[in-house]
């Protein structure tokens, strides 16, 4: 009986042999003619309008013959919400399809949006196999982008932002718990920690700023002066000329510092203009140059104490200057005082304080052009108790070239005694105020074009005659002014 059975069992398995054979010959061969989708990569372009995005790509068949159809699907990468379907009919081995959608991008937000398109992932290619790597593909779309193709700007693509920056295409918008620029959100701590990190990165720029400006700034420039006037040797000592030359080095600015002692002589120099007016920053007069302050003592200047007025402080004394003409004494007074109070910081971080008491000298450079500013002299004396007009005149000057160069010398008073330093620094801005204001106005008699006239044509014959008939009366002051001239 088993011998019987042996046979058939025999049969039996080799039946189901040659069957699991013939299946795995039929997968093999199925296997190697299954169809093999690929997609090219998306091309994506906005409508005119910018109201949409156009996706293009293309769908081949790299294996055999389809035998159904499939399903096209885009989707949003991170969420994974389907945004577009299509049906795809089956394609024959080597067949190609060119494919083509229209996205609407109101139902997108803003920034980037991924996107991820799909074909023919099923039985046939089953999603995460080697076959099926070539079947979907990522593309990104921007609302930004598409409004800017568009040629709208960003308040127009952009609606709902509080503030917008057409030229920049930056939009700001605040939002719960911080704001939001473009397409970027900031928390309140990153809107704090980037205010911080700003504010330190200007710190340090300005501190860079200071330390490369101290490395590198010029000192401003006081060269020496010449005084511009011509000396004629060859002029009688008795003469007219000789004295006006003699006493042409005495004057030292504009103003008479000297008491009014009975028969006393002081002289002036006065910078005008070719009307014979006070010339200061006009276009045809004269404009101040530099500023320098100095103490002295009875050997001279001591160089250690030289101070230099920084350009600045020029500047706005000559921006002054063209207002003068338009202010009172007291407009003038109250709008140098600022000006005061910088000369004198700069003039006292110098002096140090062994030399306080020392008097000081501050030197103001003028610059003149050429054939309009004029430089004339007046002398004086004092009669009755006031100062007196004796004669006046306008220097022979050398070949100055464009430009005539003056200068005008003041002292001030250094710490006094029984003063103390800190009186001394609410007194110095005090004495420039005054000073610099008689600077910018003048209490003596104006020039007379007239009589500057008379006095260039007159010959020396008739200058000396007029000058001594003024210098004899009265006759027991002609002895004293002799003296002194």
């Amino acid at each position: 009986m088993l011998s019987s059975l042996l046979p058939r069992f025999a049969r039996a398995v080799i039946l189901a042999m040659l069957v699991a054979l013939f299946l795995a010959a039929a997968a093999a061969l199925a296997q190697d003619n299954a169809r093999d989708y690929a997609i090219t990569t998306p091309l994506v372009s906005y409508s005119s309008s910018g109201a949409s995005a156009l996706v293009s790509f293309s769908i081949s068949n790299q294996g055999g013959d389809a035998l159904e159809g499939s399903t096209i699907t885009i989707a949003e990468n991170e969420s994974g919400r389907v945004v577009a379907s299509d049906g795809l009919s089956a394609l024959a081995a080597g067949q190609s399809y060119d494919y083509e959608v229209e996205l609407a991008l109101e139902q997108f937000p803003e920034g980037d949006i991924f996107l991820k398109v799909e074909v023919g992932i099923d039985q046939y290619e089953l999603a995460g196999s080697p076959i099926a790597r070539d079947n979907s593909q990522l593309f990104r779309i921007n609302r930004a982008e598409a409004a800017a193709s568009a040629g709208a700007s960003l308040s127009d693509s952009s609606a709902g932002f509080d503030f917008v920056l057409p030229l920049l295409n930056i939009g700001i918008k605040t939002t719960e718990g911080g704001i939001q620029i473009n397409d970027s959100r900031f928390s309140q701590a990153q809107l704090l920690i980037g205010g911080l990190g700003l504010i330190l990165a200007l710190l340090l720029l300005w501190f860079l700023l200071m330390v490369l400006r101290r490395l590198f700034r010029r000192r401003p420039a006081f060269g020496p002066w010449q005084p511009p006037y011509q000396v004629a040797s060859y002029l009688h000592p008795e003469s007219t000329e000789a004295r006006r030359q003699s006493w042409q080095y005495h004057a030292r600015n504009s103003a008479i510092q000297a008491p009014c002692t009975p028969n006393n002589l002081a002289v002036v120099k006065r910078l005008v203009n070719a009307e014979g007016r006070d010339g200061f920053a006009t276009s045809s007069g004269w404009r101040i140059t530099g500023m320098r302050s100095e103490q002295y003592d009875v050997y001279g200047r001591v160089s250690r104490t030289e101070a230099v007025m920084p350009p600045k402080i020029v500047k706005k004394l000559n921006r002054l200057a063209e207002r003068s003409s338009q202010m009172d004494n007291q407009e003038l007074n109250k709008a140098l005082q600022p000006i005061a109070k910088q000369v004198s910081k700069a003039m006292l971080r110098r002096i140090e304080k062994q030399n306080r008491s020392l008097p000081i000298a501050l030197d103001i450079r003028f610059a003149g052009s050429a054939g309009e500013a004029q430089i004339v002299f007046e002398l004086y004396q004092c009669r009755n108790a006031a100062w007196s007009l004796l004669d006046q005149w306008q220097p022979e000057l050398s070949d100055t070239g464009e430009h005539i160069a003056e200068q005008y010398t003041y002292s001030l008073n250094g710490l006094l005694p029984g003063e103390s330093y800190r009186e001394f620094k609410a007194r110095a801005p005090q004495d420039l105020t005054q000073l610099l204001g008689g600077l910018l106005y003048h209490h003596q008699a104006e020039v007379e074009v007239a009589a500057l006239s008379t006095l260039s044509r007159s010959s020396d014959h008739e200058e000396e005659t007029a000058v001594e008939s003024r210098l004899a009366a009265p006759a027991e002051d002609t002895a004293a002014i002799r003296s002194q001239l």
